[in-house]
């Protein structure tokens, strides 16, 4: 979806749109954890004119399936995303290669910034959103997704599920500093 900065009069716009399956499941693919998409996210977005600032409040939730990170079953999850951006005119943040002069009149150095303006994003005159969204799923997702909780995991020593059984299998782990005592005999 995009939205020429234009469009946005002083009562503001609403959009909604929906990103396929095949948009998230690109934006997922490098993710390590195995997101997949079950269905097509439905956006909803509101654009306001904040002078030359335009504030961006966006809501969306990705259905999603991954493998638990300790069993591997796979997890149907729901990521539910809402956010805020303000929208900054690229001519603005343009002031100078290392210095930028506040609104105070004082010159700061580049890359410092006020504490209002932290959430601020240099934008051009056509606005995707979908890319803003998108990179908002990508901060909501869970970074180690489990089952639940009480997932107990795979057993390291013969891969069986530990949640369906005990296995029997004898997964304590010696501490290899103490190992050459092991081998020694007392007399």
């Amino acid at each position: 979806m995009r939205v020429n900065i234009d469009e946005i009069k002083e009562a503001g716009i609403e959009r909604s749109w929906d990103l396929s399956r095949q948009q998230l499941d690109e934006v997922l693919e490098g993710d390590r954890a195995g997101y997949r998409a079950r269905e097509a996210a439905h956006v909803e977005a509101r654009l306001e004119r904040l002078g030359r600032r335009i504030r961006l409040a966006a809501r969306t939730r990705a259905e999603l399936t991954c493998p638990c990170g300790r069993c591997l079953e796979a997890i149907a999850m729901a990521v539910p995303v809402e956010f805020q951006l303000t929208l900054v005119p690229v001519e603005r943040q343009e002031a100078g290669p290392d210095e930028d002069e506040g609104e105070d009149g004082r010159s700061r150095v580049a890359g410092s910034f006020e504490a209002d303006e932290a959430d601020e994003e240099p934008v051009g005159k056509v606005l995707d959103l979908d890319a803003m969204v998108r990179e908002q799923i990508l901060l909501a997702l869970p970074p180690y997704p489990v089952c639940r909780e009480s997932c107990k995991g795979l057993c390291p020593v013969c891969g069986a599920n530990l949640n369906d059984r005990d296995c029997g299998c004898d997964r304590r782990v010696p501490d290899p500093r103490w190992d050459a005592l092991r081998k020694l005999k007392l007399q």
